[in-house]
Formats: C-alpha cells, sequence, structure tokens
C-alpha cells in the first residue's frame, strides 16, 4: 500500500482560498500545508480492494440504500468524501468537481455516476439534500438525482467505507472540525477500487482518463480507449502521466496502417500489370493477337 500526504503549492492555496463558495469561520479546520504534522491524516492506497456493498448509508430523501446500489457492472463510480459543513477544503473539492463535470463529454448518470458521502456522522439528510440541489442545479445538464447522491451514514457504516477506500482523516476537538485529505476515488463497475486523483487542481482530462482506466474499456469512444491506453496512473503522484512505450507502440501501430493503405492506393491506381489477363462482356478470355512481325526491306 502507499501513503502519500498531500503537498499543494502556496499559490494553489491562495487561489483556492479566493474561490471558495463559503468563507472559513473562526476555528476552521487545519489547512492542506499543516497535514503532513497530523498523525493518520491521508490516502493509504487499497487499489483493487472491494467496497463492501452491504454498508448502508441514507440519501438526500431520506431512503436507505446501500452502496452495492451504485455498482451495476457497468459505470464507474466517482467517489467523493466530503462533509456537509466543512468550512474550507470539502467546498474546493466539491466546486471542482462540478466545474469538471461541466466541462466532461461524458454526463454522470450516462457513462458514470458521482456519488458524495459525508464522513461526519452529524450531517444530516436536510443538508445533504441542500447540498445536492445546489450542485445539481450548477451542473448544467438534465440529469436526475441517481446521477450524483449525496449520502449521510453512521459511524460505522462511515468508518467502514473509509477504511476501504483508504481515506484517513481525524476530528479536531478543539476546532470542532475535521482534518482530511482532498481526493477522488475512482471505484470500477464492480466495486472495487482502482485510482485516485489527490490534488485540488485535477483536471478534466485527467478525469476523463480515470473513469475511462476504471471502466476498463466498458464505456466510451475508441478514441477514448486509446487515450486511456497511452496514459497511466502513477501511485508515487496521484497523477496521470504518458506511457512513453504505449504512445511508441500506437504511434508505430498508426505508421504500419497508414504504410498499408499508401501501398493499396498505389496499386490499385497503377491498374493490373502488363502479365494480366482480362476478360469480355461474357466473361470469357479473348484469344491473344498474334505478335506484330515487322517486315524489313
Amino acid at each position: 500500500m502507499v501513503r502519500r500526504a498531500l503537498h499543494p503549492s502556496p499559490a494553489l492555496v491562495a487561489a483556492a482560498l479566493l474561490g471558495a463558495a463559503t468563507p472559513p469561520r473562526a476555528g476552521a479546520q487545519v489547512l492542506l500545508d499543516t497535514l503532513p504534522q497530523i498523525e493518520n491524516v491521508g490516502i493509504v492506497e487499497h487499489r483493487g480492494d472491494a467496497v463492501p456493498s452491504s454498508l448502508v448509508f441514507t440519501d438526500s430523501l431520506g431512503r436507505s440504500v446501500t452502496m452495492g446500489e451504485f455498482f451495476d457492472g457497468k459505470r464507474p463510480v466517482m467517489l467523493v468524501m466530503a462533509y456537509y459543513d466543512c468550512p474550507l477544503l470539502c467546498t474546493l473539492v466539491l466546486n471542482r468537481v462540478q466545474r469538471v463535470l461541466r466541462e466532461l463529454k461524458w454526463t454522470a448518470g450516462d457513462e458514470f455516476r458521482v456519488v458524495t458521502v459525508s464522513f461526519d456522522h452529524a450531517n444530516t439528510t436536510a443538508m445533504a439534500r441542500e447540498k445536492q440541489a445546489m450542485y445539481l442545479l450548477g451542473y448544467d445538464r438534465e440529469v436526475t438525482e441517481s446521477a450524483w447522491p449525496f449520502l449521510t451514514g453512521d459511524v460505522r457504516n462511515i468508518r467502514a467505507l473509509t477504511t476501504a477506500v483508504g481515506y484517513h482523516y481525524k476530528y479536531l476537538p478543539e476546532s470542532g472540525e475535521f482534518s482530511h485529505p482532498a481526493a477522488l476515488v475512482f471505484l470500477t463497475p464492480e466495486g472495487k477500487v482502482h485510482n485516485y486523483l489527490e490534488k485540488l487542481d485535477f483536471t478534466p482530462g485527467e478525469v476523463q482518463i480515470a473513469l475511462a482506466e476504471a471502466a476498463d474499456g466498458r464505456i466510451g469512444t475508441i478514441f477514448d480507449r486509446i487515450v486511456h491506453y497511452c496514459f497511466r496512473y502513477d501511485p508515487r503522484t496521484g497523477r496521470y502521466t504518458a506511457d512513453a512505450f504505449n504512445v511508441m507502440r500506437i504511434g508505430a501501430s498508426g505508421c504500419a496502417v497508414a504504410l498499408a493503405g499508401f501501398v493499396v492506393v498505389m496499386i490499385r491506381r497503377r491498374g493490373p500489370g502488363p502479365g494480366a489477363c482480362e476478360t469480355d462482356a461474357s466473361g470469357s478470355t479473348p484469344a491473344l493477337s498474334p505478335p506484330h512481325q515487322e517486315v524489313r526491306l
């Protein structure tokens, strides 16, 4: 398992602070640059581990749902851990998720699903409903509530989920807030942890690749699958980088196909060779004329 702490640049933190929809209050959560000093806070990668399908949560309408209901064997799931009265970091993550979703060519609820789960057991259904309404309104696409559910739960189910995906946080009694990482967790259509994006400035391209990779080619176009093939998740950095070997293989294959196409076109343009036989309308081969004899005087 790989464990990392998040180290954003000071400029990124400053920009995030300016863009936050909810201003931080007194005694707000510990900021990102102090997380390494807080024990047991961060991501411990559990790639390949299954999320327990029997875990029970409550959706924004007050209905009991299990995690297994979000795994249909076809669509990957982007899991966002955030508590709904978080004064800073969770708001920044959710704002970024909403912005990226607007720019993706795929639509939540169609090719993939987004699931947000609060890790604060004190959060209520009303808080989840308010958050969901706000972010679905800003999504600016015609989707149902099931495309991006916001869930709450009790301590036991929350702990089981965060442990399964390797998301570790800590309650700070002196401030009444949580110290926690900023990360997206991508799950396969069967509910296994596939990969992570651990930063605030994740891009639409990275999210698209992560979803395609988690789906293992079951969604998207041939171009999406080629892009997925050419990029690989780096567990040391939590980012996607170009796979030079696969890029070269794709390039070589493309050159081979282009060369073969060129040869075929050239052969067709030249027509039949000097030794080729022609047939008449009846399909029979006409008799050959005798060779021309040169007359010498």
